[in-house]
């Protein structure tokens, strides 16, 4: 009886809202946040490759870094970009692992924060090879876009926060009001719209439906 009651609520056809839960269910899912656990270290590690690659592309470990004298522009406080890379990505990698029990439990969504940061760093980068040197190659491009993935999955991992919504819908307004700037301007301005509409949310959450407020009394 139970198996044949089930049989017909599965051939029943489902409402809008059904379906939606279902997604919502499903995408939210034990698996699926394993799945953006595991992704998120996969990415990670890739991150680490890519610098270590930008990094032999940069002669660092056949030159003394110390001994070279760089242009204003390929340095930062005397330290060349490369030693960013091969950093910023192995501690990604820890943060991710160490917070995720080994991709087992779901993303902390503080790691936004963090690899906002990056992104904030990126738009620098984006300033100096499209504005200052103007080249850039694939590589440079990759390390960009790997630490945006990371950031993306872990808005995935918690898109029904209120904070997560801000960041998404200030990220794209932002892009394309930045698209009147050319592709600094997408980089920048999605960047930073995303940063206002995160902290917008922060401050000032949405207030709860009429429907869920009559609920609750």
């Amino acid at each position: 009886m139970v198996l044949h009651d089930r049989m017909r609520k599965w051939g029943q056809r489902p409402r809008r809202g059904d379906v939606g839960a279902r997604l919502d269910v499903w995408v939210g899912g034990g698996a699926i946040r394993s799945l953006l656990s595991k992704g998120f270290v996969a990415v990670s590690f890739i991150g680490i490759v890519l610098a270590f690659y930008h990094a032999s592309l940069e002669h660092a470990f056949t030159t003394n870094t110390f001994a070279v004298h760089y242009a204003a522009y390929a340095s930062f406080f005397g330290l060349p970009y490369w030693v960013f890379g091969v950093t910023w990505f192995p501690f990604i990698f820890a943060v991710g692992m160490w917070s995720t029990k080994l991709g087992r439990v779901e993303l902390n969504n503080e790691l936004v924060i963090l690899l906002t940061v990056g992104n904030v760093v990126t738009a620098y980068f984006w300033y100096l090879d499209i504005i200052i040197v103007k080249a850039f190659t694939l590589t440079y491009i990759a390390l960009y876009v790997t630490n945006y993935i990371l950031t993306a999955l872990v808005v995935i991992q918690h898109r029904s926060a209120d904070v997560m919504q801000g960041y998404v819908y200030g990220t794209v307004t932002g892009a394309i009001i930045g698209l009147l700037f050319g592709p600094y301007g997408v980089a920048v301005c999605g960047i930073g719209g995303g940063i206002f509409g995160a902290i917008r949310n922060y401050v000032m959450p949405k207030e709860a439906s009429p429907r869920v407020s009559r609920i609750q009394v």
